[in-house]
């Protein structure tokens, strides 16, 4: 198959979880015999003409928070329309406008969405009601909507009476830590700090989780990784009022990252709005000790492998990190639950089963190829919720009690 993906910044992935989820999937379908071409936003460095076998397409686009994604989207598609694609991935439902023009011109599209859109805070009126267009859009036209969390895809049925493929996130499982060096550049020591991953917006709750720390009783560090380059007095404010004990790094991938998932004594998700969290999933997958927002999307993804509070009660997770630094043994517990919830629940390979059988069902090649999305929904079911892949999300089957 001849694959094109695009709606994100570009691979390797240097921002979020769309991107990370296109770099893994995309070179791996690319070991599997197809061919991707994944569309960059014109600015990344180098710009070679492939990464691990996935050809890659550069176009500009406009660099603000408003225009970027919608301008360098609007370029890839018509620059993908007159050439040779079986299929068309694009990312972000806020792109689902495009559609319509893809299918016009015979375009097979399956459309990957992040959480409800429309309730993130960075949205204004306007906003949130393109989002709420943009569903449509992608109800109506898409050949299929792609969901990472079971509850987002109870909302498009609940909303819409849309059904949606469930294929949530992998994690890396580690067997051996990455030595990068990294704890010592920041000065930390192995399970001596605490840590957060994310995006710097406010749906993150990263101010949240600082207001939190300066109440811990604790002689850890706070690292929070991450940066918005597209709000950078949000980001000023964030370090101005930072309590002392906080540690900005700035945004880390690739090895340095899991190193310091692996070496954290806890990862804090504060986040108030999410699909499954890639960040949540990598820490599960590097064996250390979750501690969530108890919003359903991450309660999904932890299942009774992690801690949560309250929604966004600072008095309860202040609580509950306390108790956790004052019992080790209590975290080192939590810690192999987490790890084990993601070997069992969420593992890269599944996911990308699950993708090369819908590319195959969609564009009518599964009965050419012995992965095919009958033998896939007959194999044991290996997702957390048990769900199996490609079946509706209209009726989830109850998470396991593990």
């Amino acid at each position: 198959m001849r694959i094109a993906i695009l709606g994100i910044r570009g691979i390797p992935a240097s921002y979020g979880g769309f991107e990370t989820n296109a770099e893994i999937t995309s070179k791996a379908l690319v070991e599997r015999g197809h061919e991707v071409v994944v569309y960059c936003r014109g600015k990344r460095n180098g710009r070679p003409k492939s990464w691990e076998g996935v050809k890659l397409t550069y176009l500009p686009s406009i660099e603000s928070r408003d225009l970027s994604t919608i301008t360098h989207s609007t370029l890839s598609v018509l620059h993908c329309l007159f050439r040779r694609f079986d299929l068309v991935h694009l990312y972000n439902v806020g792109n689902s406008y495009l559609i319509p023009l893809l299918r016009l011109f015979g375009k097979k599209v399956i459309v990957s969405v992040d959480g409800v859109e429309w309730r993130r805070k960075k949205f204004g009126v306007f906003g949130s009601m393109w989002m709420h267009a943009s569903e449509l859009f992608a109800q109506w036209f898409a050949s299929k909507i792609v969901v990472d969390s079971q509850k987002v895809g109870e909302y498009y049925q609940n909303q819409y009476g849309a059904e949606t493929v469930y294929v949530p996130y992998g994690s890396k499982i580690l067997d051996e830590i990455p030595a990068t060096g990294i704890l010592g550049k920041l000065g930390l020591k192995p399970k001596k700090y605490l840590l957060f991953v994310g995006r710097f917006i406010p749906e993150k709750g990263v101010d949240k989780l600082l207001s939190a720390y300066a109440r811990f009783t604790v002689d850890m560090p706070l690292v929070v990784v991450g940066d918005n380059p597209y709000n950078r007095d949000y980001v000023e404010s964030l370090k101005r009022n930072a309590p002392p004990g906080v540690i900005f790094p700035g945004a880390i991938y690739g090895d340095g990252v899991i190193d310091l998932y692996a070496n954290s004594y806890l990862f804090i998700s504060p986040s108030e709005l999410e699909g499954t969290s890639p960040a949540l999933l990598e820490a599960m997958g590097a064996g250390t000790c979750v501690v969530v927002n108890s919003i359903p999307e991450q309660l999904e993804t932890i299942g009774n492998a992690g801690v949560y509070y309250k929604v966004n009660d600072l008095n309860d997770l202040t609580e509950k990190v306390q108790e956790l630094i004052d019992n080790p043994a209590l975290r080192d517990e939590f810690a192999a639950r987490a790890k084990r919830r993601a070997h069992e629940h969420y593992r890269w390979e599944s996911a990308i089963d699950c993708y090369e059988a819908l590319i195959l069902d969609i564009t009518g090649a599964a009965a050419k190829n012995k992965r095919t999305l009958a033998s896939i929904e007959d194999e044991p079911l290996d997702y957390a919720g048990g769900v199996e892949p490609f079946r509706s999300t209209t009726n989830p089957a109850a998470p396991p009690s593990e």
